[in-house]
């Protein structure tokens, strides 16, 4: 639990970076923001609170603050377990349904592109056999991000649970310890720097966000699900990451659980 004085400090912080940055993070969890804050001040070799508030007003510190909300530490195929749940089952149900044959998913809070490149490649190869096509919409606060998720090169620890088969398929070595994505993958993702909030794109078939709410408050969680459920097709999916479930939310007026293991949800 955040002391008063240092609620009122994140209420301050909050302020600039919508005044510096034109960004709203009011509906992140203020215990994020503090850690984050924590981060920046570390960097900067800050100790004291009052003075980093004065610096985030005048400065270019905001932009920096904001970009760091972005949580970059992922990998391809990340939970193997849903993937293949989505390879075996989910995805090749929706193509058959599909009419004219194509899909459309939504990769929130896409950091530095594995999940949407993931995604990509998961469906060239079940497209490949169903004849069907598919666009990936990507979206991520943190520009920085997005930057490299565009440029799609990644380093042997992001790739540790990438069969052989689709390294050769779908990777290009280009030295001794990064590949790049080949374009026949990146060239159906569309990116763009913009908060999940702020998403005005519908029909989705489906909707990967994954660990993204937990660092959203709990009163935010009804509004974001009421617009996931908005974007989605009639009987479209929802995946969450492993740590997080509607319990106790209001998502459940939205969406029914499918596959609780993979934390996987259908719009109702």
């Amino acid at each position: 639990m955040l002391e008063s004085k240092r609620i009122s400090q994140i209420e301050e912080i909050i302020e600039q970076i919508k005044k510096k940055t034109g960004k709203n993070i009011q509906n992140f969890k203020p215990v994020f923001i503090d850690r984050r804050v924590q981060y920046r001040m570390r960097n900067l070799n800050i100790s004291d609170w009052d003075e980093y508030v004065k610096l985030i007003s005048s400065s270019n510190e905001a932009e920096l603050l904001y970009s760091s909300f972005s949580i970059n530490v992922t990998k391809f195929f990340r939970d193997p377990h849903v993937w293949e749940k989505l390879e075996l089952e989910i995805i090749p149900n929706f193509i058959k349904k599909s009419k004219p044959h194509s899909m459309k998913v939504w990769s929130c809070g896409c950091a530095s592109g594995e999940e949407p490149n993931t995604i990509s490649i998961l469906l060239q190869e079940l497209c490949k056999v169903q004849n069907c096509n598919y666009r990936v919409y990507a979206n991520d606060i943190n520009q920085d991000a997005i930057t490299r998720a565009q440029k799609a090169v990644y380093r042997n620890a992001n790739l540790v649970n990438v069969k052989n088969q689709i390294m050769h398929k779908y990777f290009e070595k280009i030295s001794d310890d990064s590949y790049q994505v080949k374009q026949k993958v990146t060239t159906k993702i569309d990116y763009e720097n913009i908060d999940l909030i702020k998403i005005s794109e519908k029909l989705f078939d489906i909707i990967f966000c994954r660990n993204v709410l937990i660092y959203y408050d709990k009163k935010s969680h009804e509004g974001i699900y009421k617009k996931f459920s908005e974007s989605l097709k009639d009987g479209g999916i929802l995946i969450l990451g492993q740590d997080e479930s509607m319990i106790g939310t209001k998502g459940k007026d939205f969406f029914e659980l499918l596959h609780p293991k993979e934390r996987i949800y259908q719009k109702i």
